[in-house]
């Protein structure tokens, strides 16, 4: 493995880690517990999204540390990124990560303190509702960046 190589490996690792979670939350796992009574979704969403949370901070790390010593490698100065076609997508990327770290921000914390509400079956059906509608930026953000990353490898 070349020097740099690792880097890369990290960075594509959490990235796919990353999304696979959010996609495999989005696609598999609301669906699967939309069928089940309200106070055992409940229960399980404050299970999962807590498990998610840990999985997600370690492979998020990973791509925004790896991405930072990316960039920095870069054969020319950062302030010239927007000049160029290839720079343009990259900053698109990061935007578009920044935009999934703020929505499992907001899953993480704030629908999280509503799922864990005390009185919370009342407000169940709204974090119900703002866990998927969250989940369903945060993919569809991860969607941008794939297709960002597609266009700067030529595709």
């Amino acid at each position: 493995m070349a020097p740099k190589a690792w880097w890369v490996w990290v960075h594509d690792l959490g990235a796919v880690l990353w999304l696979g979670s959010v996609f495999y939350q989005l696609l598999v796992v609301a669906p699967v517990l939309a069928g089940q009574p309200p106070l055992l979704r409940r229960r399980l969403w404050l299970q999962l999204v807590g498990r998610f949370h840990a999985f997600a901070v370690a492979a998020a790390t990973a791509v925004v540390a790896s991405g930072i010593v990316r960039v920095l490698a870069l054969p020319w100065p950062v302030d010239r990124l927007p000049g160029t076609l290839y720079g343009r997508l990259l900053l698109a990327k990061m935007a578009g990560a920044a935009g999934m770290l703020i929505t499992g921000g907001a899953i993480a914390y704030g629908v999280t303190a509503m799922l864990r509400d005390p009185g919370g079956m009342e407000r169940f059906p709204a974090a119900a509702r703002w866990l998927v509608a969250l989940l369903v930026l945060e993919a569809a953000l991860g969607a941008l960046v794939l297709w960002c990353v597609a266009r700067i490898h030529g595709g």
